[in-house]
């Protein structure tokens, strides 16, 4: 766009989107509801307590993200208020994932040093639950910014909704961070269940060596991805997350063809 001589701004020129991040809009109906685009990063916000931790929930806006060829940043926000076996669960469930992650506190100021060179030079967008702490992060990241904050619901666990829109801000030269409205429900669309595999890192090298193919190493006999599940070589509750996502994917598109 350009800025014209009365201020406003004049849209200069349409490109083409490199990519998007959308989820399926609320409803039975089948239609996207697109978040953002031209996304350099997907910042995944989740915070250990208040709202609570669900990786399960972060595997599926992970794997939007993958969708799109975005990569995939998962922040863990208020470790001050986790302990030790909460951050070594974390750290073992994504170590053969694929997804990069980083444990902060928005309010000691651990680990914003390495989230601010992660950003730097890039537009990323900052998607979580309401209450997990993306604002308070944004704040403490670029203190002149002063964005509102509120707090964690007691009665629900959940937090109550500050950023209203989607808005990008650019606080400082080199940054471009979308800051969104806190998410509680996101539906995958345009992903088949037979595809979802190809977007779990974990399985990449054992559904080469399953029996049958598409493999949904789900029920099939001779499946690699069980047998090292059992193994304890996959983390299991990864691959459960995998089959609730599975089981999801099936029952929309049981709906959408019925």
């Amino acid at each position: 766009f350009e800025i014209g001589s009365d201020g406003m701004g004049v849209i200069a020129e349409i490109l083409e989107r490199k990519n998007i991040f959308s989820r399926k809009e609320k409803g039975r109906h089948n239609r996207e509801d697109v978040i953002a685009a031209n996304v350099d990063l997907v910042i995944i916000i989740q915070s250990f307590y208040k709202p609570r931790l669900n990786l399960r929930f972060v595997d599926r806006l992970a794997v939007r993200a993958q969708m799109d060829s975005i990569p995939v940043l998962a922040c863990f926000n208020k470790s001050d208020l986790a302990d030790e076996e909460d951050e070594q669960y974390v750290c073992s469930y994504y170590s053969c994932s694929g997804i990069d992650i980083i444990c902060t506190s928005a309010v000691k100021g651990r680990g914003l040093d390495e989230l601010k060179s992660c950003v730097y030079g890039k537009t990323s967008l900052l998607v979580g639950y309401s209450g997990s702490g993306k604002t308070s992060i944004l704040n403490a990241l670029f203190p002149g910014i002063a964005l509102r904050i509120s707090d964690v619901s007691d009665k629900t666990g959940k937090g109550r909704h500050t950023t209203t829109n989607v808005e990008m801000i650019e606080p400082e030269k080199g940054f471009r961070l979308i800051d969104t409205p806190g998410v509680r429900e996101f539906g995958l669309i345009d992903l088949h269940p037979n595809e979802l595999e190809a977007y779990f890192d974990d399985f990449t090298e054992a559904r080469r060596r399953c029996a049958f193919k598409p493999c949904t190493h789900e029920h099939e006999p001779n499946c690699e991805v069980q047998r090292l599940v059992d193994a304890g070589a996959i983390h299991p509750d990864r691959y459960l997350s995998y089959l609730y996502l599975l089981a999801s994917l099936k029952e929309y598109h049981s709906r959408l063809y019925s």
